[in-house]
């Protein structure tokens, strides 16, 4: 029973997408889970001589995750790191793969009818567009794509913070 509960939990583990991130850099002592995070959406926008970057990451993931899934994972990823602040650097959408649309999953007005008058030699109903012309299939199984994101991130902790964490380390400023 054990083995089957074992495996059930490994296949769903496989079979679900989930937000990776992929961290080179300093880790400090972890941050309160209440001690909000400053988020940078530009380079640009970081004050100057406040923070000091700690490490560089990459978050990657399905697109279907929204704006605030990311912006959270991206947050606790910061707190278990020790840093005080996110900066996003780049972001991208990457294409990975296609899919067959699924059989009577709406595809808009623009869908091939199933005229149910007309039958094959099995009784299957014969597919047609829109000018009663025979489909043989290929145009009703519209291919969709598959999305990731990518988001490259720097994470910074405040200058006195940092500076005060080095001088406790030994070999270090």
């Amino acid at each position: 029973m054990i083995r089957f509960f074992s495996f059930f939990g490994f296949l769903l583990l496989c079979c679900t997408g989930c937000m990776n991130f992929d961290y080179v850099g300093q880790k400090f002592d972890p941050r309160p889970d209440s001690s909000p995070v400053t988020f940078f959406e530009e380079r640009e926008k970081i004050p100057p001589d406040t923070y000091r970057i700690i490490g560089r990451g990459t978050l990657t993931g399905p697109a279907r995750y929204d704006s605030y899934d990311r912006r959270q994972k991206m947050c606790s990823v910061a707190r278990e790191r020790g840093a005080d602040a996110v900066c996003i650097v780049d972001t991208r959408i990457i294409p990975v793969g296609y899919y067959p649309q699924a059989k009577g999953e709406f595809a808009g007005p623009s869908t091939i009818s199933t005229n149910r008058e007309s039958t094959d030699e099995i009784g299957e109903p014969l597919q047609t567009d829109s000018f009663g012309e025979k489909d043989d299939g290929s145009r009703s199984r519209k291919k969709r794509v598959r999305y990731d994101f990518e988001i490259k991130l720097l994470l910074l902790k405040k200058s006195a913070d940092f500076d005060e964490a080095m001088k406790t380390r030994k070999g270090f400023l």
